[in-house]
């Protein structure tokens, strides 16, 4: 076991490993497309897929995992105890507070406008349920005979300037 670990991780394991596991998948898609177009050896070419991915998986289980860094040593905000955190959450804190803050003053002028719109609305129905057709009809009529009234007058009042003119005239020459 420990001769297969050392070529493992040694380069020209890897490239093995590498090497093999490429092979692998591409004679299993080959495999599948010879299956589905039920070409001759289709069966065979899966089988040696397949068995090339077992065979890669089985290697697998001997390979060191990859070793793990500890950020936190060269990051030390990344730490739990970091004082970065503490005022870091202090302002996500202040921050959801603010938002939480906007977000009851948008609700408020929401609800304002809402009811603005409701006392609009309620408004104008008053004010529709006033105004009725038969109302308006005998309105404009007795618009109409005013303004004939008045044309009426205005005619009648031009003529009496007009002879009141004459008279001057006449009363001038004299």
């Amino acid at each position: 076991m420990n001769k297969l670990n050392k070529f493992i991780r040694s380069s020209a394991g890897r490239k093995f490993y590498n090497f093999a596991y490429c092979w692998g998948a591409c004679f299993v898609i080959l495999g599948a497309v010879f299956k589905i177009a039920h070409m001759p050896y289709d069966s065979v070419l899966l089988m040696i897929g397949l068995f090339t991915e077992v065979f890669i998986f089985f290697i697998s289980g001997f390979d060191y995992p990859a070793e793990e860094y500890k950020w936190e040593k060269i990051f030390p905000a990344l730490g739990r105890d970091s004082v970065g955190d503490k005022t870091d959450m202090h302002a996500v804190e202040e921050a959801e507070k603010a938002y939480k803050e906007k977000v009851e003053q948008l609700k408020a002028s929401i609800d304002d406008m809402h009811k603005a719109y409701a006392e609009q609305t309620a408004l104008i129905n008053t004010l529709s349920s006033k105004i009725k057709p038969e109302a308006f009809e005998e309105l404009m009529k007795e618009t109409e005979e005013t303004a004939a009234l008045l044309k009426e007058m205005n005619t009648r009042f031009s003529a009496i300037l007009s002879s009141m003119g004459h008279k001057q005239d006449s009363n001038g020459r004299l």
